[in-house]
């Protein structure tokens, strides 16, 4: 991004000069994205034959984010728009649209470039700037309104108060929240524009055709967050933009997930069939390909939304979610000695323990009945529903033990999986991934059986979950037509 500076910071030796009146901030960018190792010099703009300000050249990268500079799983989505001008079209306005007024408190690249394009794109929005050099960039015909602060142009223009406000600040940060109450970097803004526009060519096949990459770290995402990322990822584009053609690759050298450690190996086509009747090895040789720039530091709002929203809980899978061969094979082999030929009816029983244990963590994830209390449920329902079997879902081995000293032991199946004891000092406090990567397991078998025992929840008539979970969601997201759905409410307090 390049940022504007007052005279006095003017070089004593200009490498580039430019005049107000010409398009200041592509000179500048251009000039800076020739010239990779003067990045740290100025470009001077003169007003006449006096020096009005520098623009000078910082990196794109979350303040609030320790390790950013090195880490490549930023490095990948914060990329500098070297390319764009005041008269692009085909650009994504679906997310500007949504405001009359944009309060930007900084001049700067990524404002000045997107207040100019929204005011020709929708010439009724309001632009505001809480920054004086504003003054040099945009004249009394331009539309643009500049103020002191907030208070100041509310207390000018008290009729602007009423008009839903989108406010933006030059600090890349990463903050959800800010998505949620209209408060967002400027990089946000320009993205929300241009992602339809962040093609690449990587070879000559396809002239016709063009590819959406899903192509984003797992990180600590367990198997349905992964699951939901991609096919919500997938639909939502579909809906935007059915041209393209979306396929997926979840291997980023670097990026420590819980499937493939940080080998960079696709963690996607471990498990499951390619999202189109294209391979990844046509479309890294095709001409047209948009990359995907909403997952990490969700830089786009839309994508924001939905991973942090219901929205994400509420998909329906559909074809869109394809298991490979082999998963199919082990799954198919697995409930097949589960489930009983003549297995009749059947509650899923979901109890969920593991990571909530931690207190670090108790804050963020939700807490509903206790492993005791879905027990008692769970029996009720069986004598009520006429059950012939519970299948038990779980994680936590001292949770099955429970259920197999009950009054449902006899009607128990489940999985054979491996499963934590929380009893063990140990564990005390881990989360489940730590555990998992300090006992060395074999996270590909793992995935494996777990894929099994969540495909056993669609083959039961009912379901009954201690709390929302992404087994919950995996069952309800699969289109499962259950009798009946009871997950467990959260907690009062546990969560505030």
């Amino acid at each position: 991004m390049i940022s504007v500076y007052p005279p006095s910071e003017t070089p004593k030796l200009v490498r580039k000069y430019t005049n107000l009146g010409e398009d200041v901030f592509i000179t500048a960018r251009d000039f800076f994205h020739r010239n990779k190792d003067i990045r740290h010099h100025k470009v001077v703009v003169y007003n006449g034959d006096k020096v009005a300000c520098c623009l000078g050249f910082q990196k794109n990268k979350p303040v609030n984010w320790e390790d950013a500079e090195a880490n490549p799983m930023v490095q990948m989505h914060l990329s500098n728009f070297w390319e764009y001008s005041a008269d692009d079209e085909g650009l994504d306005y679906s997310y500007v649209d949504r405001f009359a007024l944009f309060v930007y408190s900084e001049l700067e690249e990524y404002s000045y470039h997107t207040a100019r394009i929204i005011r020709r794109h929708n010439p009724s929005a309001t632009i505001a700037f809480l920054d004086k050099n504003a003054r040099l960039f945009f004249g009394e015909g331009d539309g643009v309104l500049v103020a002191e602060s907030e208070e100041a142009l509310f207390a000018a223009r008290p009729e602007l108060k009423d008009l839903r406000t989108l406010r933006v600040h030059p600090e890349i940060r990463w903050n959800v929240q800010g998505v949620f109450t209209n408060d967002v970097p400027s990089y946000l803004v320009m993205t929300s524009l241009y992602w339809v526009r962040r093609e690449f060519y990587y070879g000559p096949l396809n002239p016709n055709k063009t590819f959406y990459l899903i192509k984003q770290p797992v990180k600590e995402n367990g198997l349905t967050a992964l699951i939901n990322n991609v096919i919500g990822t997938k639909q939502m584009i579909r809906a935007l933009r059915p041209d393209f053609i979306p396929v997926v690759d979840l291997g980023i050298a670097g990026d420590p997930n819980q499937f493939a450690g940080t080998s960079g190996e696709d963690v996607w086509s471990m498990f499951f069939e390619q999202l189109s009747d294209h391979t990844l090895a046509e479309v890294y040789n095709s001409q047209h390909v948009v990359l995907d720039q909403s997952s990490n530091l969700n830089m786009n709002p839309r994508f924001t939304e939905f991973v942090f929203s219901n929205q994400r809980a509420e998909l329906n899978y559909g074809d869109d979610l394809q298991y490979n061969e082999a998963v199919r094979t082990h799954t198919d082999a697995v409930l097949g000695k589960v489930f009983p030929a003549e297995a009749g009816r059947v509650l899923a029983v979901v109890v969920r323990g593991t990571d909530y244990n931690a207190a670090r963590v108790a804050n963020y994830v939700p807490h509903g009945l206790t492993a005791e209390e879905t027990l008692a449920k769970a029996a009720e329902y069986v004598r009520e529903g006429n059950f012939d079997h519970v299948y038990l879902c779980t994680e936590d081995a001292s949770y099955l033990d429970l259920f197999l000293k009950s009054e449902l032991a006899d009607k128990l199946i489940y999985v054979d999986q491996e499963r934590i004891d929380y009893g063990r000092e140990e564990n005390d406090e881990k989360l489940l991934l730590e555990i998992f990567a300090r006992d060395r397991s074999n996270p590909y078998a793992r995935t494996l059986d777990y894929i099994a025992v969540l495909e056993g929840l669609t083959k039961c008539q009912a379901l009954l979950a201690n709390v929302s979970c992404g087994a919950v969601t995996y069952a309800l997201n699969r289109g499962t037509n259950y009798e009946f759905v009871d997950v467990g409410q959260i907690q009062s307090g546990l969560n505030g």
